[in-house]
């Protein structure tokens, strides 16, 4: 074969052929010999090497992992690359030092541990039991093999064990308890003085100059944030359904198959006497229980027996009434003794997990059969929608196609599926367009390929029955707003900054004469100001953060004197803050529930304390290099 190629391999075209096959071999050659790794290490660890594609690969996983809990809230930007690379490489150090550590101290996670663990695990079992083919499709669906996610498994365990062998190590004892709750319950009692700055702003002007000074030291207040315009397809079931072809016979036919879904539930009116509690045995429950059904079918009144012997609170003082019930409301074998019953019928006992239930249905209603004619609007919607969804799975996957063979253009595949090209107004990296409210929209418009290579998105799917395609037809940078354009915004800032000086001079003055000795009431008479007599603790919620914390940060001197402090508040406003008396937390007063949980707290915040000493000794020993680009 080598032979026919090398007799027929003449003229510019294969010798073309053969130099760019041979471009990929030269400079593979030419990389061995330069020592460039395709997948270099971004850091070393005592000599053990973090890579490339492992930090790329974790970052990957922590911001879908971000995705899913913060929903609709995930903003890109602020989980880009750059933000995020950093603190996961600090992360996976931490990891490679404790698993060091582990080896060190031989500590060990046997296959029998693994495998409990994994059978355990409620995602990877199907009617209460591990599911062997459910675990080797999920291990398979996050890319790995059996062997490669019992290793991770086992190294989560081994962290565990690790982190929990530290932690148990803490003790809290009564005294550090006291002094937590005295310190942490500790509540002042104090003078507030709120000094506003809009008294001040008719007395202060900003000049042009001023204001030109203020703009160029505040400039990321007036930026328009980078933005783009989309053009989109997009597919909702919907709107297959106005698509879908309809004529009586097939209308009859869905009816015929579908009939149950067109009759109202049946409900049952009910009500019980539970027996149960009250420290009895099982076995006499039953007995009473017995007892209670014999009554009833001589002839006792149910309302009377129920109100006497019921332990359940919510229906007893009713009669036992638990009023309409329909399926999937209660445990199963009361709910299956309801539905088995006849109107009226006694039934019982019937045990579940709280107990011996008498059980009478009192009505019914619902569950009645209905024609056609009846419910054909309700059945032709019902069709149209089960007809649109299997045509959405469909054209999803020809939309899908149809972008990708035309990637610079969305027309081709709107056309071949008779959709439209619609297009947003501006979106920023954080305000999705109505129609396509999804992060995932907007994770896609600003990302590399849709952005920065003017390509078609994939399709996204926004609900189970919608999708949408995406391309950027207009892109602009973030950009400054230019002074004259928010020149009046600019002003009244600076308006509202030279007032707020004006109001921090008043309130340092004021603080000077206290510290003198001057009597509070007389330095604020006839000025205007207020003084509010308040009790705070530290989280307090009735002053501004700010002010809460200005009064714990200062010490009040000893001898029962007061302390002076002041604050600008986040609006601009100054406050003096004296402090008249200090109460200390008492560790007596709290309930024996309330100990054990700020024991607990304080246990856990140690614990927290101890795990990061050890992680900053192991820090401290080891020998790491970082080479993050």
């Amino acid at each position: 074969m080598l032979q026919a190629i090398r007799e027929k391999a003449q003229g510019w075209i294969a010798w073309a052929i053969v130099i760019l096959i041979s471009i990929p071999f030269a400079l593979f050659g030419i990389q061995q010999y330069l020592g460039v790794d395709a997948n270099p290490a971004v850091a070393t660890v005592n000599g053990t090497e973090i890579t490339t594609q492992q930090l790329e690969q974790r970052v990957r996983d922590f911001r879908e992992n971000l995705r899913r809990q913060l929903g609709s809230a995930f903003n890109g930007e602020m989980f880009s690359d750059k933000l995020l690379k950093p603190q996961v490489l600090q992360a996976m150090i931490d990891e490679a030092l404790l698993r060091q550590a582990a080896e060190d101290w031989n500590m060990r996670i046997s296959d029998r541990q693994v495998a409990a663990y994994i059978q355990s695990l409620p995602g990877l079992q199907s009617n209460g039991r591990f599911d062997m083919a459910l675990y080797e499709a999920t291990v398979r669906n996050r890319g790995l093999t059996k062997a490669g996610f019992e290793a991770l498994v086992r190294e989560e365990m081994l962290r565990t064990q690790q982190q929990q062998g530290i932690r148990g190590t803490v003790v809290v004892t009564e005294a550090q308890l006291a002094d937590a709750v005295r310190l942490g319950d500790q509540r002042r009692q104090v003078e507030l003085v709120r000094i506003p700055a809009a008294a001040f702003a008719d007395r202060v002007e900003v000049s042009e100059k001023e204001a030109r000074q203020y703009y160029e030291g505040h400039k990321s207040e007036y930026q328009v944030p980078e933005r783009v315009k989309l053009a989109y397809i997009k597919l909702d079931v919907k709107d297959l359904a106005d698509q879908v072809a309809v004529d009586e016979d097939k209308l009859r036919q869905y009816f015929d198959e579908h009939r149950g879904e067109f009759m109202a539930e049946q409900e049952r009116r009910v009500r019980h006497i539970l027996v149960g509690g009250d420290g009895q045995s099982d076995e006499e429950q039953r007995k009473l229980a017995e007892q209670i059904l014999a009554e009833l079918k001589a002839g006792a009144d149910f309302a009377e027996l129920a109100g006497k012997y019921s332990k359940d609170p919510g229906s007893a003082a009713a009669g036992g009434d638990l009023g309409w019930v329909n399926r999937g409301v209660m445990v199963k074998p009361f709910e299956e003794a309801v539905f088995a019953a006849k109107k009226g019928e006694l039934v019982g006992p019937v045990k579940t997990e709280f107990g011996y239930h008498i059980i009478q249905v009192t009505d019914l209603r619902g569950g009645q059969e209905v024609d056609f004619d009846q419910v054909r609007d309700k059945v032709e919607a019902a069709y149209r929608r089960s007809q649109a969804e299997e045509l959405y799975y469909d054209y999803l996957e020809r939309l899908a196609d149809l972008v990708y063979e035309s990637p610079d253009s969305l027309v081709p595949a709107a056309e071949a599926l008779g959709l439209k090209v619609r297009q947003t107004d501006w979106v920023t990296r954080t305000s999705p367009p109505p129609d396509l409210d999804s992060p995932k929209v907007l994770n896609a418009a600003f990302s590399d390929d849709v952005l920065g290579g003017g390509n078609n998105s994939d399709a996204i799917e926004l609900s189970p029955t919608s999708a949408a395609v995406i391309r950027v037809v207009e892109h602009e940078e973030q950009t400054v707003e230019p002074f004259e354009q928010v020149k009046d915004k600019v002003v009244a800032a600076a308006t509202r900054e030279k007032a707020s000086e004006k109001a921090r001079e008043a309130g340092k003055a004021l603080l000077r004469s206290l510290r003198q000795g001057k009597a509070l009431a007389d330095e604020v008479a006839g000025k205007g100001w207020k003084i509010e007599q308040k009790t705070l603790s530290r989280q307090d919620a009735q002053v501004p953060a700010e002010v809460a914390r200005a009064a714990f940060d200062v010490a009040p001197p000893p001898g029962g004197e007061k302390a002076f402090t002041g604050v600008v508040t986040a609006e601009g406003d100054y406050v003096v803050v004296t402090v008249d008396k200090v109460i200390e937390g008492d560790l007596d007063t709290l309930s024996e529930s309330e100990r054990k949980k700020r024991k607990a707290a304080l246990e856990r915040g140690q614990a927290d304390a101890e795990f990061r000493g050890l992680l900053e000794a192991l820090r401290a020993r080891a020998d790491i290099e970082i080479d993050l680009k």
